[in-house]
């Protein structure tokens, strides 16, 4: 059962800038400085916009990320819905350089209700979440990422909002929660 998100809440936009986004958590499994690396390949600015709590992902922001700011890699911090919905809604993509089982990911279906693809890199649910060559890209490693980037024009933002709908709208998680409950009822106690 895929995670439902209010999808009417991330404005569609057609239009999108030149800039492309990090939307996580300051932590290294999530790929913070990879995304960096990845933008700066790729000759496109970065917004990072990251929670910080705790001493450890405060130290690895000081020593990992704060030095490589600059006038196209900026820090926009922690974001509200609004402010978040409004950087993704005109991001060229989200990247994703994630170093660990990601279980999830929101930030995956939300950019995808604003019409923005993803690309990611192949760990826990991401191939299950970003349709490749469709929603975004999926590759092996953030080396990969530029070659991607440069095939964002492929993409169709207009059916990457459409598949949200689809997928991720709370509707369809509580209906595959009910297929689910009545599946295990049959196992249980038999069909009704």
């Amino acid at each position: 059962v895929r995670n439902g998100i209010p999808v009417a809440a991330f404005p569609f936009r057609r239009t999108k800038s030149d800039v492309l986004v990090f939307v996580g958590r300051m932590d290294p499994e999530k790929g913070v400085v990879e995304a960096i690396d990845v933008a700066q390949r790729a000759g496109l600015p970065l917004q990072i916009a990251a929670r910080m709590h705790g001493a450890a992902e405060e130290e690895f922001f000081a020593e990992q990320v704060r030095p490589r700011l600059s006038s196209s890699i900026e820090y926009v911090g922690e974001l509200g819905h609004e402010n978040k919905a409004a950087l993704l809604g005109g991001a060229e993509a989200l990247l994703f350089p994630i170093d660990w089982e990601e279980p999830f990911g929101l930030v995956l279906a939300e950019a995808a209700a604003c019409g923005t693809p993803v690309v990611a890199t192949r760990r826990g649910s991401v191939p299950e979440l970003v349709e490749d060559g469709a929603t975004g890209f999926v590759v092996d490693s953030p080396a990969e990422m530029p070659a991607a980037i440069a095939r964002l024009g492929e993409l169709d933002r207009s059916a990457i909002r459409a598949s949200a709908e689809e997928r991720f709208a709370p509707a369809r998680m509580m209906g595959a929660y009910v297929d689910a409950y009545e599946l295990l009822l049959e196992e249980r106690i038999g069909p009704r």
